[in-house]
């Protein structure tokens, strides 16, 4: 006895077979940086400005100000802010 497929199961199987081609689409290679002879990737160039700027900005805040509560999560925060604001500016290709 044949059974009627809704048109949402027919949907979603041909959304399925596609879901690989957009998954796979922003796999390209990483943004390295060429210094001395070797390959450097990205990131750790972002990761290094972030913690550079997180120290300027620590150092600002602690001149004027106490310490703020919860230091840590503070300039975690920061770092983390810092390094995708480099990744953006340096290596965002829109």
């Amino acid at each position: 006895m044949p059974t009627v497929k809704p048109s949402i199961v027919i949907t979603l199987r041909k959304i399925c077979w596609l879901m690989p081609a957009l998954l796979l689409a922003g796999c390209s290679l990483s943004p390295s940086i060429p210094l001395i002879g070797a390959y450097y990737p990205g990131w750790l160039f972002c990761i290094i400005a972030g913690v550079i700027f997180t120290l300027i900005t620590r150092r600002a805040v602690l001149r004027f100000f106490d310490a703020p509560a919860f230091s840590g999560v503070i300039y975690t925060a920061l770092l983390a802010i810092y390094s995708m604001l480099f990744w953006l500016v340096f290596f965002n290709s829109l």
